[in-house]
């Protein structure tokens, strides 16, 4: 019978809290969405700082380009406050390729890829238009070549081997080295910037 007296309390206050009266449904939070929207709405207009390496993972640089990412000797950077990141790995014949550039005379070539991926944000998307319409009218020399079926506009520079995509408010930029002929990079680049402007 004590052993009842000193469960009783706490039975009592465990049915009394949970007696109290329902919240309104929007307070609830069975009907709190799982993703914070504001929050998410804020992290994509704050340019993707320091989250620039998230628009393109090591996983999706394994895939994509075909490689193991340790014995590639892949590594990625990013600056701090921007929406910036540098992946840089071995070609499969970067031995060969430094045996030929240490002779002298031979043509140089490169031993590793690289990648640079980031994202400018405009604040609106008239304002990317406009700076997106300004590039295409003042950098033709540079960025001469209109790319189809990707973003809403996207123009390819084969001298700074990169491709920009506008896609509402932002601008994506691919910069791709890992072909010796610099147009090649395009169809890479492409791939890269497909992937990316899906978590835009």
């Amino acid at each position: 019978m004590l052993r009842f007296i000193l469960l009783l309390p706490p039975i009592v206050f465990l049915l009394a809290s949970g007696c109290k009266q329902d919240s309104p449904a929007s307070d609830s939070p069975a009907n709190t969405p799982l993703v914070d929207t504001a929050a998410l709405r804020e992290f994509r207009q704050n340019n993707w700082k320091n989250h620039g390496c998230d628009l393109i993972t090591d996983a999706e640089i394994q895939q994509l380009f075909n490689i193991d990412p340790k014995e590639a000797g892949l590594n990625s950077r990013s600056l701090p406050d921007q929406a910036f990141c540098l992946r840089n790995w071995n070609k499969p014949d970067w031995k060969e390729r430094e045996n030929n550039n240490e002779k002298s005379g031979n043509n140089y070539l490169q031993p590793r890829n690289s990648l640079i991926v980031q994202v400018f944000s405009y604040g609106t998307n008239e304002h990317s238009r406009q700076q997106f319409d300004m590039l295409k009218r003042d950098r033709r020399d540079t960025y001469e070549e209109v790319v189809t079926g990707l973003g809403e506009d996207a123009l390819w520079g084969t001298t700074t081997v990169t491709l920009l995509v506008k896609k509402d408010h932002f601008v994506l930029s691919i910069t791709l080295d890992c072909m010796d002929k610099p147009h090649d990079n395009l169809a890479k680049a492409k791939e890269v910037a497909a992937l990316a402007i899906q978590k835009l």
